[in-house]
């Protein structure tokens, strides 16, 4: 005979374990997001860019890909990125209720490529976040020309290197063979999502 551990144990019993569950969950919840908070130096970031009342523009960009501090989002994107009349307004996934304005004048470069706009932050420690093509029209209206940069893609920076000659035959023939491999992975992704 199958017994199940909701057969055996009383019904106070299986709503404590339930409970407890559940408890361990929010205690797991608030765990990682104090850590994302501590590593990102968040409390830092408000304070220099305080968030105040704006005018939208209606650009709004969810899981947005970026770094705050030691955090990067890798592919999940924490970033949901508005623009507004006054500058980028940036509220992130571990601190929602905590977003930060980044004015116009604080952005430091904007790299462009085919695929996405990198922007970085003038901020003592790491501050950059990327958003898709649709956006640069609103940050060319905003920003100085000087501050644009055409992004060079990293496969031709890697092949260029290894045209040069100072490396051994072999060492080309082996990176070269793994920087086609990359690129050939790198546009199945991008065609996957979209871009």
């Amino acid at each position: 005979m199958h017994t199940t551990l909701a057969n055996t144990l009383p019904p106070a019993q299986a709503l404590l374990a339930v409970l407890g569950f559940v408890a361990l969950g929010g205690l797991l919840f608030l765990a990682v997001r104090v850590a994302s908070l501590k590593m990102s130096g968040w409390k830092a970031v408000i304070k220099r860019f305080p968030m105040r009342d704006v005018g939208f523009t209606g650009d709004r960009y969810k899981q947005q890909d970026g770094v705050v501090g030691n955090i990067g989002s890798g592919k999940r994107g924490f970033f949901e990125i508005r623009l507004a009349s006054e500058g980028v307004c940036i509220y992130p996934l571990f601190a929602r209720r905590n977003p930060c304005l980044i004015s116009w004048s604080a952005i430091r470069r904007v790299s462009i490529s085919d695929s996405c706009l990198h922007v970085v932050v003038d901020y003592e420690r790491p501050f950059e976040f990327f958003l898709p093509p649709e956006a640069l029209p609103t940050f060319q209206a905003k920003l100085s020309s000087q501050l644009f940069q055409k992004a060079v893609s990293p496969f031709e920076a890697a092949k260029a290197a290894l045209k040069d000659g100072t490396q051994p035959r072999w060492m080309t023939a082996i990176a070269g063979g793994a920087v086609k491999l990359a690129e050939k992975e790198y546009e199945k992704e991008r065609k996957k999502r979209g871009q």
